[in-house]
């Protein structure tokens, strides 16, 4: 039985990393909804969420692009585009800061009462700006959607890596995976159940919701772990967007160092993109390029830029005299033939004439 569950939980695990963006914080909104949960969060106390280092909400959240609020968008935008600007204006009176500590990343257990007080509102407005919050959560791919979606594949934009001083963050498009994952105090719950503060039915539907929870703090740490990873490794793509500097990176070699299964990560990042510092969108399978597409564009760069590199020997040593990458004579020949090359007078020429387009 032990197995079985361990099996059905992987299998719940692995179609959560599969789902849609849309459809996985639509879930969120139905959990965040539901009374049973408001009570545990606001009355009782025992969950709360807990932000993740390094993350934030992306500073493009609320900048939907001007050619899609003109356009035809479904019903449910079009109501909420008619009703931005009013609140948009309240949480512009409330600044930034004050919007990111009650609203965004809440205090533990606040009330929309408490909240309103705090930030001398009334309580409409208060459920007016979490409403808006969550719709633009849900339709976050209306706002932000992916220009790398095709008829073959369609792409979620789920972040934009963001400058931050001499390092970078994590921006999410969506304001649930922003406020990170869920902390539950199993020690108070059981203590409401010994006080009997719980019924039967309500302890019985509550471990079901822990369970859910957990079930989605794992994904969202999968994910946020991965692009963690991404970021750790690609720093100097990320930094100055030149494609050469991407590193060799494999899925695998991410997997042993977070300690997840490599199919967990193939599943998460399947379909999904990143905003990079530069503006640009790239896939997210894109920041693992294989060793041997590495070693293939140092080639190419070095036979663009260097003079007097005459034969495969003195390719080989460049290589590692400038790069630190070692490889043989034999294997610099076959990658140089697979970028049809000339063997050796006329390499650069002929490089050149490719990248201009020339036959």
């Amino acid at each position: 039985m032990r197995q079985e569950l361990r099996q059905v939980l992987r299998i719940e695990q692995a179609n959560l990393l599969q789902m849609s963006e849309v459809d996985f914080h639509k879930i969120l909104n139905e959990i965040e909804k539901a009374p049973l949960f408001i009570r545990l969060c606001q009355r009782d106390k025992i969950i709360r969420q807990q932000k993740t280092p390094r993350t934030d909400i992306s500073t493009r959240f609320f900048q939907p692009k001007d050619e899609l609020i003109a356009g035809e968008g479904s019903l449910d935008a079009e109501s909420l585009i008619q009703n931005k600007e009013q609140i948009v204006r309240l949480i512009e009176k409330l600044g930034i800061e004050k919007f990111k500590r009650y609203f965004l990343f809440p205090e533990s257990g606040m009330t929309p009462e408490e909240i309103a007080e705090e930030c001398s509102l009334n309580i409409l407005e208060v459920r007016e700006i979490n409403s808006l919050i969550d719709d633009f959560s849900i339709l976050s791919e209306f706002y932000h959607p992916s220009a790398l979606s095709s008829k073959v594949i369609h792409y979620s934009k789920i972040a934009s890596i963001e400058r931050q001083g001499d390092s970078f963050t994590i921006g999410y498009y969506n304001a649930s995976s922003a406020r990170g994952r869920y902390l539950i105090d199993y020690e108070s719950f059981e203590e409401l159940k010994t006080k009997g503060a719980l019924t039967k039915d309500e302890a019985r539907e509550a471990k079901q919701l822990f369970k859910r929870l957990e079930l989605i703090n794992n994904r969202q740490d999968t994910v946020n772990q991965i692009l963690q990873g991404i970021i750790d490794k690609q720093a100097l793509y990320l930094d100055c967007g030149a494609v050469n500097s991407l590193l060799p990176f494999s899925q695998r070699e991410l997997a042993e160092k977070i300690s997840i299964a490599p199919s967990s990560i193939s599943r998460a990042i399947n379909s999904r993109s990143l905003e990079t510092p530069w503006g640009a969108e790239i896939p997210l399978k894109d920041f693992f390029p294989r060793p041997k597409k590495f070693k293939k564009e140092l080639i190419r760069k070095l036979l663009e830029t260097e003079e007097g590199l005459s034969s495969d020997e003195a390719i080989r040593a460049k290589l590692q005299e400038k790069y630190g990458v070692v490889l043989s004579r034999r294997s610099v020949a076959n990658l140089r033939k697979e970028l049809k090359v000339p063997a050796a007078r006329g390499k650069r020429k002929h490089l050149l004439r490719v990248s201009k387009g020339v036959k």
